[in-house]
């Protein structure tokens, strides 16, 4: 580590706080793995509420507060859910710098939904794109498929092909996709609000990922949210999980 960065137990007197929703969010006594392994980390600066994890592939970013995954409540109005817990920014401005140089490929972030993810502690998946990924947002962008703001973001449906875990190849997948000019909001307070809300489905279902539009951050972003089961045959089902689209485990 170079810089004010440093291992997590250094700043252990300020790396953990409790949350108002242990049953959701978890406890800081749980035994959960990846929670344990927050200890030892990739890249950690003074005071943050996050640190940079190394993934079998690619990076993640964990806060280091207990927080099980996207289900938990305070992540969308709550003790996580205010600017000083914006961790999509974080992780985007973190995944820039670790993949760009060299350029590895179109950056990505993606957390999986409550039932595909392997671990019960918040993390993001930093990584670069799937080849054909982008290439199919833009088709779709250019077709209209793609929302312009978040309000038309559940109601339109965009296929992209997307690497099958189970089959070993690449296959097409629903997705709802709205295109930003920046991730420097609540994305989960986002998808809650102008997804969840309106179709009445769980957050816990959801899978979010973000990838970058273009070739630096003036190009904006596409958000792309799906489900197990989004669509019934004979549409493109839907995923759980952000591997699909990143190359990260």
């Amino acid at each position: 580590m170079t810089g004010d960065a440093a291992t997590t137990r250094e700043y252990e007197e300020i790396a953990l706080s409790s949350t108002p929703d242990p049953q959701l969010c978890g406890s800081i006594t749980d035994p959960d793995t990846l929670w344990k392994m927050a200890w030892e980390c990739e890249e950690r600066p003074k005071g943050s509420r996050w640190l940079v994890a190394k993934g079998e592939k690619g990076h993640l970013l964990v806060p280091t507060d207990r927080i099980r995954g996207i289900e938990c409540p305070d992540l969308v109005s709550g003790a996580y859910a205010d600017k000083d817990h914006n961790y999509w920014q974080w992780a985007w401005d973190r995944a820039d710098d670790w993949f760009s140089k060299p350029l590895w490929g179109t950056v990505g972030l993606g957390v999986n939904s409550a039932t595909s993810r392997s671990k019960d502690q918040l993390h993001i998946h930093m990584s670069v794109v799937v080849a054909g990924v982008t290439d199919d947002l833009k088709r779709a962008r250019a077709a209209g498929t793609v929302a312009k703001d978040l309000t038309h973001w559940p109601y339109q449906l965009t296929t992209v092909h997307g690497w099958d875990r189970d089959k070993k190849m690449l296959v097409p997948e629903s997705y709802r996709v709205v295109h930003t000019d920046s991730v420097n909001f609540n994305l989960f307070a986002a998808l809650h609000d102008y997804v969840i809300n309106p179709t009445g489905e769980k957050m816990a279902a959801q899978t979010l990922i973000v990838i970058g539009a273009g070739g630096s951050q003036k190009d904006g972003y596409y958000l792309l949210n799906s489900r197990k089961d989004l669509t019934k045959p004979p549409a493109d089902p839907g995923v759980g999980y952000c591997d699909s689209l990143l190359l990260c485990k």
